[in-house]
């Protein structure tokens, strides 16, 4: 059972990550005006961080099943870390956007992104390692 809960938490994570990025965001921003995709997409972002937790605890679970403690505190990290940006970072930059704050806002909004594609990777890797 831990394998099929690690495996499943991870590439489920790993491939919602990537629809969301790849897919979502280039089209709701290639096809709608920005005043319609800006909140769409922060109406989305709820649901992104909640199915990232979901995933990452799945994971967690199933990786600490199988005997791999330091994978299962990873995957959690990336549970925490999405927390985090969902009640913390999300606000913040909504904040900074109706303040008419852009230069930080970017600023801010770059790190956002960055934090995304770093639990991207690390949720790539540790799939990588259970293949391994």
């Amino acid at each position: 059972m831990g394998n099929i809960l690690a495996v499943m938490g991870l590439a489920a994570l790993a491939g919602g990550m990537l629809f969301f990025g790849a897919v979502m965001a280039p089209l709701m921003f290639g096809k709608l005006t920005p005043d319609v995709a800006g909140p769409f997409i922060r109406a989305a972002f709820p649901r992104y961080y909640l199915y990232m937790i979901v995933t990452s605890v799945v994971a967690a679970i199933g990786l600490g099943l199988r005997g791999k403690p330091w994978y299962a505190l990873v995957a959690c990290l990336i549970a925490a870390v999405t927390v985090w940006l969902w009640l913390g970072w999300i606000p913040h930059l909504n904040a900074l956007r109706e303040a008419g704050n852009k230069i930080q806002f970017n600023r801010d909004h770059r790190l956002s992104v960055f934090v995304n594609a770093a639990q991207f990777i690390v949720a790539v890797l540790l799939l990588a390692g259970l293949a391994g």
